[in-house]
């Protein structure tokens, strides 16, 4: 049977985050109890769907906004109606995103009891002025405190995210973070270059000259320090901004690099199968009142052209460490990667900062220097 993903969007959280531009508004106890009923009755929708009836789901990631402001018993009854709805794995790997300051031992202890056995803590750093520099509501105390939570509420799979870039983090302050979390034996960690994305409060202070932000190059080493660090301290890179220690990758994820198929429920979530990618409105007050009337809360959809699922197929797998598999290219698109791409490859042999890729096993991956340039590589290929 196919293995699939399901990914439910909370819209909610308790402040936005000056640099973030995923869909979100502030917490409403009765919003959060009409969107509940919404994404149950979208969930409920796909029942009679001709792929996601067919298929099984072997992870289940709610993800936000901030869903760990939903309670215990919501979570519990999302993933019951989850249950009754498809046909769920055994060992399914059910992630629950989570903010420090919204976190307890009893509220963490509901949490695995209820199913969650992933947690994906959005800590981004462990120094208080640079939290305050990206807008987060927590301090490091409680970010050390979740994690120490979380361990005695009974989870084993623990990941982190750590951001790095963050204006005037140097250097060394990078390698403070990267140390405060390997010192917490996480089983995973995911570091992302702070990006400053339009219409976000960071933008605005970034147009006023009231925030500088990091040079590429600054960037550049605190990435490779990223790579250096945390694989000297026993994790393995499988993607370009994902470490984990040895089988605990996430496996959510890996779904949408495949390209099988996901399902997205909530307001701006995607879903894809076979070459079809649609996604839902982004408004939460238009999501509910489509769904409360039996309409598809649908905005719009897409069907792959082979030019476009080659190109997609090449970028998600670049942005993995064992990189593109030569003999499924060929058999997927029947032609060969290297003839096919030939002239791409000899100009990235004329780059300065070669070799940005290499071969082996089959395989077509780009190296440290390559994955520092990935945007830029991938562009070659569309």
């Amino acid at each position: 049977m196919e293995q699939a993903g399901l990914y439910i969007h909370f819209p909610f959280c308790t402040r936005k985050c000056a640099y973030c531009d995923f869909y979100s508004i502030d917490a409403d106890i009765d919003q959060i109890t009409a969107f509940i009923d919404a994404a149950l009755a979208e969930l409920k929708s796909y029942r009679n769907h001709n792929t996601f009836q067919s298929v099984q789901f072997k992870t289940i990631f709610l993800g936000g906004g901030t869903p760990s402001l939903l309670t215990p018993d919501q979570v519990s009854g999302i993933l019951e109606n989850i249950g009754l709805t498809f046909c769920i794995s055994q060992d399914v790997e059910i992630t629950l995103e989570a903010n420090p300051e919204s976190l307890s031992l009893e509220k963490l202890t509901a949490y695995r009891q209820a199913g969650v056995n992933r947690l994906s803590l959005g800590i981004q750093s462990f120094c208080d002025h640079q939290l305050k520099t990206l807008g987060r509501v927590h301090s490091a105390k409680q970010a050390y405190r979740a994690v120490a939570n979380a361990r005695h509420a009974g989870f084993e799979n623990i990941s982190i995210d750590l951001m790095f870039a963050i204006p005037g983090q140097t250097l060394a302050d990078w390698k403070e973070n990267l140390s405060a979390a390997v010192s917490l034996n996480l089983n995973h960690i995911s570091t992302y270059c702070l990006t400053v994305e339009p219409d976000t409060a960071l933008a605005q202070k970034v147009a006023t000259n009231q925030i500088i932000t990091a040079s590429e190059e600054t960037e550049r080493k605190m990435y490779l320090l990223s790579i250096d660090f945390l694989m000297s301290h026993g994790f393995r890179q499988y993607e370009i901004s994902n470490f984990s220690l040895p089988n605990w990758q996430c496996r959510h994820n890996q779904i949408y690099w495949q390209l099988s198929p996901y399902l997205g429920i909530g307001p701006s979530a995607h879903s894809y199968w076979r070459h079809h990618r649609h996604w839902n409105l982004c408004d939460l007050h238009q999501y509910i009142e489509k769904l409360n009337r039996a309409q598809s809360p649908i905005e719009d959809e897409e069907f792959l052209t082979p030019q476009q699922q080659q190109f997609e197929y090449i970028m998600l797998q670049l942005r993995t460490t064992s990189g593109l598999n030569l003999s499924h290219f060929q058999t997927s698109f029947q032609k060969s990667f290297l003839t096919q791409y030939a002239k791409i490859l000899q100009c990235l042999d004329r780059h300065p900062e070669k070799p940005l890729y290499q071969l082996g096993n089959g395989r077509f991956m780009l190296t440290n220097q390559g994955l520092v340039l990935y945007d830029e590589i991938c562009s070659l290929f569309d």
